[in-house]
């Protein structure tokens, strides 16, 4: 769930390549995220999709193999898992119940840290992906397995590609990221 529009200034000193990319990579998902947010939460809830994984293959033309990708990914999805989860309940509670302030601040506090837990996993993608010689896989096949994987059904695939293409010309981005050789 990427809806953070706080996080529209960069910085203008100097980052690491590396945190730099994690950054530019931010950015892209919080330009893309609106376009197919409701495609990418129902990706998420109804097959369990990692929508940072599926903006990653939107973002790079090129990524290590899904195993080398998802083990990165492995321990910071768990944490924003189940920081979701939380978050959730405390949504549930509050239509149940008159809304408590403690509980608005609460949940709001919770979408904040889970924000926070969407960008540490994808500066975890970011790290992966850090070295150019092991990105040997083209993004829109590891998009096709990963979805594959997941159960999707093959025309939910093919909208979701369609989707991607049309949202990235609306953005102007025909090309993915490719980032400079060092």
């Amino acid at each position: 769930m990427l809806t953070d529009h706080r996080l529209t200034d960069t910085s203008s000193t100097e980052l690491p390549a590396e945190t730099d990319h994690a950054e530019q990579f931010w950015q892209f998902s919080l330009a893309l995220y609106p376009l197919l947010q409701t495609e990418l939460l129902a990706l998420q809830d109804q097959y369990s999709c990692n929508v940072n994984l599926l903006l990653l293959s939107a973002w790079r033309p090129y990524l290590p193999p899904l195993p080398q990708l998802m083990q990165a990914l492995s321990p910071q999805h768990l944490t924003t898992q189940n920081i979701r989860q939380i978050r959730r309940d405390i949504s549930r509670v509050l239509k149940d119940k008159a809304a408590d302030p403690l509980l608005v601040q609460l949940r709001q506090q919770l979408l904040d840290t889970e924000l926070t837990a969407e960008r540490l996993e994808q500066r975890a993608l970011v790290q992966c992906c850090a070295n150019s010689s092991c990105c040997t896989v083209a993004a829109a096949t590891l998009r096709q397995q990963y979805l594959h994987s997941h159960l999707v059904p093959f025309s939910i695939q093919q909208q979701l590609t369609v989707d991607l293409d049309q949202a990235l010309l609306q953005l102007g981005l025909s090309q993915p990221f490719s980032p400079a050789k060092a």
